[in-house]
């Protein structure tokens, strides 16, 4: 399919446009901070790679336009609802002054534009429980829960993305489970936005894994929770009884799971703001805990994504497997966080799981120099 090429090289040549001004634009679009508490890089770097993986799609969604897809019409109200989504995350990453409360307001009128104008977003209707969808039978409860699940699940993108690769990556494989059930739901609209969006992103991949010479910024991370927010809400409501509602749930469950353990986490244990940074995500004490800390910062740091694959894939494998029952999705999320809670226990503690070891010493073995 060519659209999923065009996604590709479009994002591609943005991203080494952007690489390549850097220094006309360092001003504004650099990171500069480097001494934050959640900084594990050494080197001011553009942080706007999101703005290749919004060109990219817009013009994915241009080129359907172009040739009569029947998809086209749907992507196309899909950009224009991500508008509002990216354009919040971008004045963040050019301003680095926008308030949690106003990104969120742009999430928001994200959603309502999606609900409402665009129509491609329908509002969260069924949980699989007689009571629940009795209660999202009712229009503002249901349009809350929605704004609320799409706003979570673009914040949980954006706190994973804290080393080369690893949000991107997370986005990556979530996009190709989304894209797999489309097909084994024969909705093939779903399964081209959804590999569109991992096209756009791995063209953003190559120039941030493992060297770091782009970030994708709020703007980014925000417009890739929200697409997939999107496609996950649209499979869940237009296939009623074909699939688990928590199967969605469980392809997001490594940023999910971290975003409300970080929240909890912060607010009940250590008596702090929610959105107070902090270096104890669990990405963090595997940078931390498992490798060597006499290595230089970007050996550690390409090292990360590698040793989190051991806590992102296990949940994507059993939402691809046990996709249509509920019984399984549900288990496979309390076993989540289950295994979750053990990894991070257990590197707090500086008991490091033997796998991790293992992979640590293997990554060496194999890639001893960036």
């Amino acid at each position: 399919m060519w659209e999923l090429a065009l996604s590709f090289i479009v994002s591609l040549l943005m991203i080494k446009v952007i690489i390549f001004t850097s220094d006309i634009h360092a001003k504004v679009t650099l990171d500069h901070d480097l001494d934050g508490v959640q900084k594990m890089h050494e080197h001011a770097v553009p942080r706007i790679g999101g703005l290749a993986i919004f060109v990219s799609m817009a013009f994915t969604a241009l080129y359907g336009a172009n040739i009569g897809a029947h998809w086209a019409p749907f992507y196309a109200g899909l950009i224009t609802s991500m508008f509002f989504v990216f354009i919040g995350g971008l004045t963040e990453d050019l301003s680095k002054a926008v308030s949690p409360a106003v990104r969120i307001a742009f999430m928001m009128a994200a959603v309502a534009f999606a609900v409402f104008v665009s129509n491609t977003m329908p509002m969260i209707r069924h949980l699989a429980h007689v009571n629940l969808d009795i209660v999202l039978s009712i229009d503002i409860i249901a349009f809350l829960i929605t704004c609320f699940a799409v706003v979570g699940v673009a914040n949980s993108y954006n706190i994973v993305d804290g080393y080369n690769g690893l949000s991107s990556t997370s986005a990556m494989i979530n996009a190709l489970g989304l894209a797999y059930l489309s097909w084994c739901l024969n909705d093939v609209t779903f399964v081209v936005v959804s590999l569109s969006l991992a096209s756009a992103v791995f063209g953003f991949w190559v120039y941030n894994y493992p060297r770091g010479r782009v970030f994708l910024g709020d703007g980014g991370s925000y417009s890739i929770g929200f697409v997939i927010a999107l496609v996950s809400i649209n499979l869940v409501e237009n296939h009623v009884g074909q699939i688990s509602p928590y199967t969605v749930l469980l392809l997001a469950a490594y940023p999910i799971t971290e975003t409300v353990f970080t929240i909890f986490r912060r607010k009940f244990v250590q008596k702090t703001k929610a959105t107070q940074p902090d270096n104890l995500h669990l990405h963090q004490l595997v940078f931390d805990r498992c490798l060597p800390r006499n290595s230089p910062m970007l050996y550690r740091n390409a090292r990360v994504m590698p040793l989190m694959l051991t806590i992102i894939i296990p949940p994507t494998v059993i939402a691809l497997l046990g996709y249509k029952s509920n019984l399984v999705t549900l288990l496979g999320l309390v076993g989540y966080v289950l295994y979750y809670t053990y990894f991070y226990i257990r590197l707090v503690k500086f008991k490091t799981p033997k796998i991790l070891i293992f992979k640590a010493k293997l990554l060496t073995r194999k890639y001893p120099q960036i």
